[in-house]
């Protein structure tokens, strides 16, 4: 727990980085900044695996440990978003609203009712879009985890005798 609460707060820090690509507009630093957040996924796995559990784990093991970065790393993020949309840019997410809308009526076949816009309104506000970004990242965590953890995981050798 220690280790996974430890190397969140690092993920977090990426996290948080590349939530201001998207918050900057810097579009094209996005995707490397998802990149840098899998190949960061790994390596510290990989090193709980080598240094914190004599270089065997298991999938159930690495799954959860991924899971825990991923739930660390998104409370981290949350607060910097908090704090970024409530006091640094406050138009921030009324700008994403507007998009979300634009594209919900140019995708849609029939029109929504005003009441959903309404509620969309509602929770594009800084403190829920932070609690939403813990259970989106707590989410991508999962599906990472249920991938990674197959690449991590390093069963006991039966030739090795300890």
């Amino acid at each position: 727990m220690k280790s996974a609460m430890q190397n969140g707060l690092i993920l977090g820090v990426i996290f948080s980085v590349n939530f201001l690509f998207l918050a900057l507009n810097f579009q094209s630093l996005i995707l490397f900044g998802i990149l840098i957040i899998l190949f960061t996924t790994y390596k510290i796995t990989v090193r709980f695996r080598d240094n914190q559990n004599d270089g065997q784990i298991t999938y159930k093991k690495a799954y959860n440990y991924i899971v825990l970065l991923f739930f660390f790393a998104a409370i981290i993020s949350s607060i910097v978003k908090y704090i970024y949309t409530q006091f640094i840019d406050t138009t921030l997410l009324n700008k994403i609203l507007l998009i979300e809308i634009s594209n919900l009526k140019a995708m849609s076949r029939f029109t929504m009712p005003e009441s959903y816009y309404d509620f969309l309104g509602k929770i594009f506000k800084p403190a829920a879009f932070a609690l939403e970004s813990i259970l989106e990242n707590f989410l991508r965590g999962v599906l990472v985890a249920l991938i990674m953890a197959a690449f991590i995981k390093k069963e006991k050798n039966i030739f090795n005798q300890q």
